[in-house]
């Protein structure tokens, strides 16, 4: 095993070069860097390096398009920063461009559910940086970084509904069985009733949805904004559609069926270019990727503090724990 990171040269050569790939690398230096910064040009170094020891056949291609590497990575990079401002993206280029630095705020839970986001999005089943190296999460941490953006995509869900979440993808925050936690649920939403239908699984465990959010009326009444989320996290993410799956999941579990719409969301921690992001809506419905999450994560602020539910949200300081140790830990290594 490796102390540094793993330069990812297989994404930068050829027609179809994967800048955020790039940004990634950029930001996780800085984030383990023990000055908090890492160079632009850092990208170029690396590329030299690689290309000698790995594609020395290509290596004429590599050197012509350098300029063109840290360039869209810097664009990338500020493009970031002017989407999620600075209380929810934890990095910040200098005026020249020269300079990325890590502005870590340990109280800011926007930066935390960024971190979080960026480490997922690079673990090794999914890319390369993390992969061969001493800084990639052990199994144990994986499942519980997994278990922490659940609880990151709830808040998320909430903000963007503006009105309560619940977390009901398994295991629950509350240890509660699938048919208890969708009561509790439906005693707040009102719309429908409970009911498992004959040939429903007898042992469900989430059926798909990971997380209810909805902004109810005063009035009671059914016809509200109902969002139903899958979170994933894994390479698979795009295969998970939960729009095909709604109309199965009200004919199992209610009698009367909700007339209130279920608004399909899918909540990830990848960053998605704007190309990828069209094809993802047409198929998955509403997305929350890394640059979503982390802003409305920091909104939900505002609706705890109005004693708004918004389950899971107070494991969140527990991810912001790990997050500063998990840095420090790279600090010792690299």
């Amino acid at each position: 095993m490796i102390n540094s990171l793993h330069f990812p040269i297989d994404e930068l050569i050829g027609k179809s070069k994967n800048f955020d790939c790039a940004a990634d690398y950029l930001e996780l230096t800085a984030f383990f860097a023990r000055n908090s910064t890492a160079l632009a040009s850092d990208l170029t170094d690396q590329a030299g390096i690689s290309a000698v020891d790995d594609y020395a056949d290509l290596n004429e291609e590599i050197q012509s398009s350098e300029e063109d590497l840290v360039l869209n990575t810097v664009r990338r990079i500020n493009s970031r920063y002017k989407v999620l401002s600075a209380s929810a993206y934890p990095f910040k280029l200098d005026e020249r461009d020269e300079v990325l630095t890590c502005n870590l705020d340990q109280n800011s839970l926007g930066h935390a559910a960024y971190i979080l986001s960026l480490v997922l999005s690079n673990l090794r089943a999914v890319s390369p940086i993390l992969g061969g190296s001493c800084l990639h999460p052990d199994q144990q941490e994986i499942d519980q970084l997994r278990k922490f953006f659940q609880y990151f995509a709830t808040a998320a869900l909430a903000a963007e509904i503006y009105g309560p979440a619940w977390s009901f993808g398994f295991p629950r925050p509350d240890k509660s069985g699938f048919i208890k936690k969708l009561t509790q649920i439906w005693e707040r939403l009102g719309d429908g009733q409970v009911s498992p239908q004959v040939g429903a699984p007898p042992k469900p465990k989430d059926d798909q949805i990971d997380v209810f959010a909805a902004r109810l009326h005063p009035d009671g009444l059914p016809g509200f904004l109902l969002a139903v989320a899958q979170v994933a996290t894994g390479k698979d993410a795009d295969q998970k559609s939960l729009k095909g799956h709604l109309d199965a999941f009200k004919n199992r579990w209610f009698s009367p069926q909700p007339v209130t719409a279920f608004l399909p969301y899918m909540i990830v921690p990848f960053a998605k270019t704007d190309d990828q992001f069209l094809d993802t809506v047409r198929v998955m419905g509403n997305v929350l990727h890394r640059l979503r999450v982390p802003r409305r994560v920091a909104e939900a602020d505002k609706l705890v503090k109005a004693g708004e539910t918004i389950e899971g949200y107070n494991q969140l300081a527990e991810a912001v724990e790990w997050i500063a140790s998990y840095q420090d830990r790279g600090r010792t290594l690299t």
